[in-house]
C-alpha cells in the first residue's frame, strides 16, 4: 500500500462567486498550473475542520469559524498520484470579496470565478474539481466518493454516495 496523505480542499465563496488558487509559483508540486480549492494538508495532531480554519486563514487571511463552514465531502483517491489522499472538502462562506491577504501569495493566484464559469474558465482545474463542483455550489452535499486516478492524474473512476 502507498502512504496517504490527509488533506482539506476549501471552497470560499460570497454569494455565488467562489475563490480558487492557481497555483503557478510551485511547479514541482502536486496539481501545479491547475486551478484548486484553498487548502492544504493536515498538520500532526490537527483534524480535518481545524485544518481547514488554519488553511483559510494562512492563504487568505480570512478568519473563518465553525459557524461559516459546511462539510461537503469526504474522498479517497488512489491510483496515479504517487501517494494516495483522504481529503474532506468543505464549504465556507466569507462575508466579501476582498481577500485579506490579496490575490497573490507564494502558491500562485487567487482567482474569484462565478459559480457557472467555474468549470468552462479556461483554467485547467484539479481533476476532481470536474466532478465535485457542481455538487459543492449546488448544496448536493455532504458526499462520500472513492476515486480513482489514471497515469496522467485524472480521475478514471468517480464512485460517490450522498448522505442527504
Amino acid at each position: 500500500m502507498k502512504k496517504t496523505i490527509y488533506s482539506v480542499t476549501n471552497f470560499l465563496h460570497c454569494g455565488d462567486d467562489y475563490l480558487f488558487i492557481h497555483r503557478t509559483k510551485r511547479q514541482n508540486k502536486t496539481d501545479g498550473n491547475r486551478l484548486n480549492g484553498i487548502g492544504g494538508k493536515l498538520e500532526p495532531g490537527e483534524n480535518f475542520l481545524q485544518a481547514a480554519i488554519r488553511e483559510t486563514a494562512e492563504e487568505t487571511g480570512y478568519k473563518v469559524t465553525e459557524d461559516n463552514i459546511k462539510l461537503a465531502g469526504v474522498v479517497r483517491m488512489q491510483g496515479g498520484y504517487p501517494d494516495d489522499w483522504m481529503m474532506c472538502f468543505f464549504k465556507i462562506s466569507v462575508p466579501n470579496k476582498e481577500v485579506p491577504f490579496g490575490l497573490d501569495n507564494d502558491e500562485g493566484e487567487l482567482v474569484w470565478l462565478p459559480k457557472d464559469k467555474v468549470l468552462n474558465s479556461g483554467y485547467e482545474l484539479v481533476d476532481d474539481l470536474n466532478y465535485c463542483f457542481k455538487d459543492v455550489a449546488n448544496e448536493k452535499i455532504p458526499f462520500i466518493v472513492h476515486a480513482e486516478i489514471n497515469e496522467q492524474e485524472k480521475v478514471a473512476d468517480w464512485n460517490v454516495s450522498y448522505l442527504f
